[in-house]
């Protein structure tokens, strides 16, 4: 594989390293989320929607694909 920018030649291990800096990414992102989500819920008792939506959003997507992945596969 040749990345395009850097000019390098990486493999197998370049594809693992990016998917798992990305799931690592996605994991800490949605911690984020939740810890703003229940600040506000329990601080200042209001609920805000949005970024619950989005939670769910990736909730929803991350163990859809893992039963796709488990059946699948």
């Amino acid at each position: 594989m040749r990345i395009p920018l850097i000019g390098m030649t990486g493999d197998e291990r370049c594809v693992d390293h990016h998917r798992r800096a990305t799931s690592l990414a996605a994991i800490a992102g949605t911690l984020t989320g939740v810890g703003i989500w229940e600040y506000d819920w329990i601080a200042r008792h209001s609920c805000n929607w949005q970024l619950l939506s989005v939670l769910l959003a990736i909730v929803v997507t991350k163990l859809a694909a893992t039963l796709w992945y488990r059946l699948t596969y």
